[in-house]
């Protein structure tokens, strides 16, 4: 069931509302995160690249996070068996993988063309028109767990604001002090992330193939 970024955003608001505008800005605390939660608890996906002969690097999936292996074809006896048929190979071939910007790169450079298949782990990705984007793969517990963090985020932005706005004077018997007035934002904000952790913590270890 898709979960839309505008329910993310309504629901964040409500739970903290805007002081002096501030936070200015909850969609993108909604982004931040659903991409927290995605790297704490990332869903397990396979992919396919079209690997062609000649060519070292390839692009990875826009949800892909890191690397879990690319799926790996049986060598025997100096012939690579794969399902468009019999590939020699050198002595001793053995490929390595590299990913960087958001590129895996084969070493040594294929010598053959064929689809291999690759496991990742993945991010929660955003999709479709502006104003309509939708989280496809995230489940309502998941929502439920990403609004903690929102929390700790837009709390942690208005205890940063107040803290700065903080003043003290004395006038005769009278003191005003106002230096700590973000103390209480500040361990509400704190509680939010203790709860986000304590929900992360209980979902690993059961697979994260469960957020897919």
């Amino acid at each position: 069931m898709a979960v839309a970024l505008s329910t993310l955003t309504a629901r964040l608001q409500a739970a903290v509302p805007p002081r002096d505008g501030v936070p200015a800005d909850y969609g993108q605390l909604i982004q931040d995160a659903v991409l927290q939660l995605s790297q704490d608890v990332p869903m397990e996906r396979v992919g396919t690249i079209d690997v062609v002969s000649g060519v070292a690097t390839y692009d990875l999936p826009g949800d892909f996070l890191f690397l879990i292996e690319v799926v790996p074809l049986a060598v025997d006896q100096g012939v690579l068996v794969a399902p468009a048929g019999l590939i020699p190979v050198p002595d001793g071939w053995q490929e390595r993988y590299y990913v960087a910007g958001g590129q895996l790169t084969i070493d040594p450079t294929p010598t053959y063309t064929l689809t291999r298949r690759i496991r990742y782990g993945a991010r929660h990705e955003l999709t479709g028109d502006p104003g309509a984007e939708v989280y496809e793969r995230l489940t309502v517990n998941g929502a439920r767990i990403a609004l903690l963090y929102a929390r700790y985020l837009a709390l942690s932005e208005q205890a940063n604001a107040v803290a700065g706005d903080g003043w003290r004077y004395a006038i005769g018997d009278e003191t005003v002090d106002k230096t700590r007035q973000g103390d209480g934002l500040r361990a509400q904000a704190e509680a939010m992330l203790q709860a986000y952790r304590r929900e992360v913590q209980a979902l690993k270890g059961y697979g994260q193939r469960r957020w897919t």
